[in-house]
């Protein structure tokens, strides 16, 4: 089965910046981001033409098990949009009426319930995640999981599959994990090793078959040749850096054994209508509905 994963945070996020932030229901509720997100789904629906469409929630932005091992996990991120928390439970309301699935893993992020829902599938089946979020290239594997990263909403989408991924970063997907310990990653306040940029970090992992292998090297009185060798600031940053990498390589993995809790409401016309006319979002239901039906071979 064609399955394509929503991480519905990031998708909201660039619906509520992108479609307007002044559009409203009749009642005065802000709808702009639920307008944009379900235009954004019923494009996928047309482009990529699904088997099944789930929609994943975070549970937690920052669970306690990532902050207990990293203080700091995305503590830098600014507090939400005054007019967006309100509209995911908007969101859902709709979603329930489609038949579509939802999911979301209890006191993980949408992340963690993507990397279960890859982890516990069938291996014939084909993944698109769809997400602007980085952490989610570890999970890249041909031919079974790609991600379809956002640029510009989903009209512009940068197709990462292993191929992209090393064309992209230089490194070989089953190795980002490493690739982003060691770079960092500011949108989640996470510092990586101190003076190791983008550059040094693939050259890094390129050359070292592990962090544990690189580390070693980097205690050793003569490093091999390569990016340490004549590089002793360089080998002294790696070695005061080895407690904060054995933290990453904990925190920053998906958990993709958590349990994910998933459902599915049972598609419902009649009430789809109602929200449409209650939410001010006749359109982008409409739409969305037209392109469940041809996707089901009525339309």
């Amino acid at each position: 089965m064609h399955r394509l994963l929503l991480d519905v945070s990031s998708l909201m996020y660039r619906a509520f910046f992108a479609w307007g932030q002044e559009l409203r229901s009749p009642g005065g509720r802000p709808v702009g981001a639920v307008h944009g997100y379900l235009d954004m789904t019923t494009r996928l629906l047309v482009t990529r033409r699904p088997g099944e469409v789930v929609h994943v929630y975070d549970h937690e932005w920052r669970p306690v098990a990532r902050t207990d091992m990293y203080a700091s996990y995305k503590a830098n991120r600014a507090e939400d949009p005054e007019d967006l928390p309100e509209q995911f439970p908007m969101l859902r309301q709709v979603l329930d009426l489609t038949g579509m699935s939802q999911a979301m893993t209890r006191g993980w992020e949408a992340e963690d319930a993507i990397g279960a829902i890859c982890a516990s599938a069938p291996k014939r089946d084909r993944i698109e995640i769809v997400s602007g979020d980085r952490d989610l290239i570890q999970l890249v594997r041909d031919p079974s999981v790609k991600l379809l990263f956002t640029l510009r909403g989903v009209s512009e989408l940068l197709d990462l599959d292993e191929a992209g991924v090393l064309e992209k970063y230089g490194v070989p997907a089953s190795r980002y994990l490493d690739f982003a310990i060691l770079r960092g990653d500011a949108s989640d306040a996470l510092p990586g090793v101190r003076g190791v940029g983008e550059k040094t970090a693939r050259a890094l992992v390129q050359t070292y078959g592990s962090l544990d292998e690189l580390l070693e090297d980097a205690r050793s009185s003569e490093p091999r040749p390569g990016p340490l060798k004549g590089k002793p600031a360089l080998r002294s940053r790696l070695v005061e850096s080895a407690d904060y990498v054995a933290t990453m390589q904990r925190l920053v993995p998906v958990n993709a054994v958590a349990p994910v809790d998933r459902w599915r409401g049972e598609r419902d016309d009649e009430g789809l209508d109602a929200l449409a006319e209650e939410l001010a979002l006749k359109g982008p239901i409409q739409r969305m509905k037209a392109a469940l039906d041809a996707l089901a071979g009525k339309g």
